[in-house]
């Protein structure tokens, strides 16, 4: 018979999760300016004034493809964040899924369309601290599942 028992989750867990789900919720708010916004608007408050026209004109050419993996990665980061918060193991794939999601618009980003050359330095910066907290809350719901916290 299999152990359904839970252990007791440390209070780090809990700040962490807490945190995860703040990130994701800024996360999806992004996507909510996106289409609620003018690419100038979404340029102004996500860039530095000298970049501002350019980061717009790039916003303006993002294609419905690209748009919806960004969309997949934060709406999977936001089911993995309610899944960890809910002690639920579902957090872990969420979290990998979304992971891959940001690694493919971060690709298309960077790669394929040099987003650099149209972004500031803490812009960039962002992003790269993203990518961190993606790992960290993939390694976050690996270690909560082998630790026993969640079920």
């Amino acid at each position: 018979m299999p152990d359904t028992t839970r252990r007791r989750a440390p209070i780090l867990y809990w700040v962490s999760a807490v945190a995860l789900l703040l990130w994701a919720l800024g996360g999806a708010s992004i996507y909510v300016a996106y289409f609620t916004e003018s690419p100038a608007e979404f340029a102004e408050s996500a860039e530095a004034a000298a970049n501002r026209e350019a980061y717009a004109e790039y916003v303006a050419n993002i294609p419905a493809w690209a748009i919806a993996v960004g969309i997949g990665a934060a709406l999977t980061r936001l089911l993995g964040a309610s899944c960890l918060l809910l002690r639920r193991t579902w957090a872990l794939p969420f979290y990998v899924l979304s992971m891959v999601f940001f690694m493919v618009a971060l690709y298309r980003a960077f790669v394929l369309a040099d987003v650099a050359g149209v972004m500031s330095g803490p812009h960039i910066a962002t992003e790269i601290v993203f990518l961190g907290l993606s790992v960290f809350a993939v390694w976050m719901a690996h270690w909560s599942k082998s630790k026993g916290i969640v079920k």
